[in-house]
């Protein structure tokens, strides 16, 4: 593991559109004409079958877990029908793993991991701004049930993996735990974007609080990004209902994305080199499945 060395990079594109003033008209513009919802449209087409190969070979993705697809191997008996069929590509279980150790707290999916506290007030400081809990879940009151816990932030690069799982057995109960979708804006989660825009409380998101064997009620939001029309879990519509750990919990269709998880006080420890490289607000590099952290002796 080791902390990612260009987690500040940005598209130069994205730069322009979040501090250019003429940029961020255009950026709102673009929004106001559902321009993200008309890509993703397209992309969801055969007509962006041809976009596949060169996205691959231009980001370099490791496409060895699919070598039965023709589009990354000619004797492939399958084939990819759109951008998006390859972007929310499942991949065989054999090709999956996870940290089985109940005790440990694993990352949901591959991305680039931050961190905060959740602050006595239920604020708490994202790249410059603050968020309250009551950004995430509307109307909806937990009765302080987060305050003074943890903040985990999960960025998801256009690059990576796009499904994720759970992080512990536990249950869906009745209520909350079922899939409150919220709707809102596409901006791009890149950091120029989250320094220049309330993003998390601006963007589509799905949210739940579900209860774990291990780390106590959890409050997982998915957040939706530029061109991410859909945010998919497959369970919290037949309550109450049971899941497993390292069970694929959903993934996103197309493009970069975020995965929010608050976690009660005292329930987690980041493993010291996570905690020591997420300090100040930088982003570390997590593979889906891998241990971040622990449940306290004393938790």
């Amino acid at each position: 593991m080791e902390k990612e060395k260009n987690a500040g990079g940005n598209d130069g594109s994205v730069e322009f559109l979040c501090r250019n003033p003429f940029g961020r008209c255009i950026l709102e513009t673009m929004l106001a004409l559902r321009v993200p919802k008309l890509l993703g449209a397209f992309l969801r087409s055969p007509l962006s079958h041809s976009y596949i190969k060169p996205f691959i070979a231009k980001n370099g993705i490791d496409m060895s877990d699919f070598s039965d697809y023709a589009e990354v191997n000619p004797a492939g008996t399958k084939r990819f029908r759109s951008f998006n069929d390859f972007f929310t590509r499942k991949k065989p279980e054999s090709a999956l793993s996870f940290d089985a150790e109940p005790s440990h707290l694993i990352s949901p999916c591959d991305s680039l991991l931050s961190a905060c506290k959740i602050g006595s007030d239920s604020v708490f400081r994202v790249k410059g701004f603050d968020y309250a809990l009551s950004d995430f879940f509307g109307t909806h009151d937990f009765d302080g049930k987060f305050l003074g816990g943890d903040c985990l932030i999960f960025r998801l690069c256009a690059t990576d993996y796009h499904r994720f799982c759970y992080i512990d057995g536990g249950v869906h109960n009745a209520g909350a735990g079922a899939n409150h979708f919220i709707p809102g804006k596409l901006y791009s989660v890149q950091p120029v974007a989250c320094e220049n825009f309330r993003v998390y409380a601006r963007n589509r998101r799905s949210w739940t609080v579900f209860s774990t064997d291990h780390f106590g009620d959890v409050a997982q939001i998915e957040v939706g990004a530029f061109s991410v029309g859909g945010i998919v879990n497959h369970k919290g519509k037949n309550l109450p209902e049971r899941f497993g750990r390292g069970e694929e919990k959903g993934y996103f269709d197309l493009h970069g994305s975020t995965i929010v998880m608050l976690f009660e006080k005292g329930k987690i420890e980041l493993l010291p080199e996570i905690a020591s490289a997420v300090s100040g607000g930088s982003e570390f590099r997590v593979k889906y499945g891998q241990q971040i952290g622990t449940k306290p002796t004393a938790g």
